[in-house]
């Protein structure tokens, strides 16, 4: 459940038009696992899940890429902003399990189970992504003009880097918080969906 996080700001000239504007592109893939017990299942999370590096698969990743193309206009007091489009990518990739008929209520509670915190830790990636899209648009729509377009862009370019660092310690720092509290959580999401199953 761990996200793969591939950031990159891009800055050149663009169409000209006094506007920022953000747009947000989302896409999810699945990967199969096939089996009939929990167990056969859990290997297959393993061998088929998405690849972050190092050989290392989990059961789910979020595709996280920021985008922009930024001109500026010389103006009263130096250079400025004309126009920022900034553009957030996220591919997000899940397990997709085709229940056959012989798989027993337990294993079907317990995919079910972990198929729904998987995608919920992934959205929460794809929500703190859009956070700081919002974050980096409300910074390049205050930044002062600089006396030259060169001194504009470079501030242009350390304000981005800044936020798209403290972007990625808060995806950083989340993922340990999930660590941390995942085996808590999915023990007592089960017991509630075991016990809903028994009461049927």
């Amino acid at each position: 459940m761990k996200r793969r996080l591939a950031l990159c700001f891009v800055l050149c000239a663009a169409s000209v038009g006094p506007a920022l504007a953000g747009e947000i592109r989302e896409r999810t893939t699945f990967f199969m696992v096939r089996g009939k017990t929990f167990d056969e299942l859990n290997r297959q999370l393993g061998m088929n899940g998405p690849d972050l590096g190092r050989g290392a698969r989990h059961a789910g990743s979020t595709e996280v890429s920021f985008k922009s193309n930024v001109s500026y206009k010389n103006q009263t007091g130096g250079c400025g902003i004309r126009h920022a489009q900034v553009t957030l990518d996220l591919h997000t990739t899940l397990p997709r399990w085709a229940s056959p008929a012989n798989s027993s209520p337990d294993t079907r509670t317990l995919w079910k189970t972990l198929r729904e915190d998987i995608a919920t830790h992934e959205a929460e990636h794809s929500h703190i992504a859009k956070l700081w899209l919002k974050r980096i648009e409300a910074k390049l729509r205050t930044l002062p003009p600089e006396r030259t377009c060169s001194a504009m862009e470079a501030r242009v370019n350390e304000s981005v880097r800044t936020l798209l660092k403290q972007h990625e310690s808060e995806q950083i720092a989340f993922d340990a918080a999930e660590s941390r509290r995942i085996d808590a959580r999915l023990k007592r999401k089960l017991q509630e969906n075991l016990s809903r199953v028994a009461k049927r």
